[in-house]
């Protein structure tokens, strides 16, 4: 095990350019560990070892590719409690959903190993005579991923495995402020059996790695999910090359209650106060405002 945490890079673990000392958000005293920090030539040395394994990994047998997926998603499950307990220390979940987390991120990964088996196309018929349309799914490239900290394991995994499976290679910059889930989940990955370049990791600010994937032009698709300023950048930038983008931004979600709500029992109604504040309040489908009709039920908790 690399000591500091380093970057994985062609299937090497990578001294940063600089570390940073990642800390517990409710004991700043307690350091989880420092880790390594990618500058834009690490970036792009991740980059090219990606593209370098498309070729070989996107007409690799879908057995493979099934097979290492099974084994990161069981190695997760098995270490659930000593992951999600790393999550809890550094995101700041409670352990439950520390844990639960994690074991999500366990059946994705489960989940697109099968997925790998089942690739499939379509025939179709054509109006030419002799003729027939064959549609197939191929591998898009080099893939470059871009997570939050508010799901350090499961985004990523997200992300990670369906990319995988369908043949790409990987670039990873995960939030800087939650190196830990995405050094463990790449230390797993690292150990699955994928051949080199096939996964890189590199922790980085969105300024200096983020750019650089955004920006390179062997980059063929990013995934990006965070704020709406950021992705507003992103999707500038990858449009400007006709990269392939996938957002996923910020959002308000209200709590709308209407006349004809059916709540004959009062503890029935989800209180939003408990909706607001769980998974440290930080969700894409936390409710920020509960809105009535004039016919609401009276026993909602703002006619209390």
């Amino acid at each position: 095990m690399p000591n500091p945490f380093c970057n994985y890079i062609a299937g090497d673990w990578i001294a940063g350019a600089s570390s940073l000392a990642n800390r517990n958000p409710s004991d700043l005293s307690d350091c989880i560990g420092e880790y390594a920090m990618a500058d834009e030539q690490q970036t792009r040395a991740a980059i090219a070892a990606a593209k370098q394994a498309f070729p070989g990994w996107s007409v690799s047998p879908i057995q493979q590719r099934a097979d290492a997926l099974d084994r990161v998603g069981s190695e997760i499950l098995a270490r659930k409690d000593e992951i999600g307990r790393l999550l809890s220390r550094e995101e700041g979940k409670t352990l439950p959903e520390g844990v639960g987390e994690t074991v999500r991120a366990g059946q994705i990964f489960k989940f697109f190993a099968g997925e790998a088996l089942r690739l499939s196309g379509e025939k179709v018929s054509s109006v030419r005579p002799g003729v027939e349309v064959e549609i197939t799914r191929e591998p898009i490239g080099v893939v470059g991923l871009i997570t939050p900290w508010n799901f350090p394991i499961a985004i990523p995994s997200w992300k990670i495995a369906p990319a995988l499976a369908y043949g790409n290679t990987v670039v990873f910059k995960p939030a800087q402020w939650t190196p830990g889930c995405a050094w463990a989940l790449a230390d797993i990955l690292a150990r699955a059996g994928l051949p080199p370049g096939v996964f890189n990791l590199v922790v980085g600010a969105g300024s200096t790695v983020g750019d650089t994937i955004v920006n390179h032009p062997d980059v063929a698709a990013i995934s990006f999910t965070g704020s709406v300023s950021t992705g507003r950048e992103i999707a500038r930038k990858a449009i400007a090359r006709l990269a392939k983008l996938q957002l996923e931004m910020g959002s308000k979600n209200p709590l709308v209650v209407v006349d004809d709500a059916d709540f004959p029992d009062p503890d029935a109604f989800v209180d939003p106060r408990t909706v607001v504040t769980t998974r440290t309040s930080v969700k894409c489908d936390k409710a920020s405002s509960l809105r009535l009709s004039a016919g609401a039920p009276p026993h909602t908790p703002a006619r209390r």
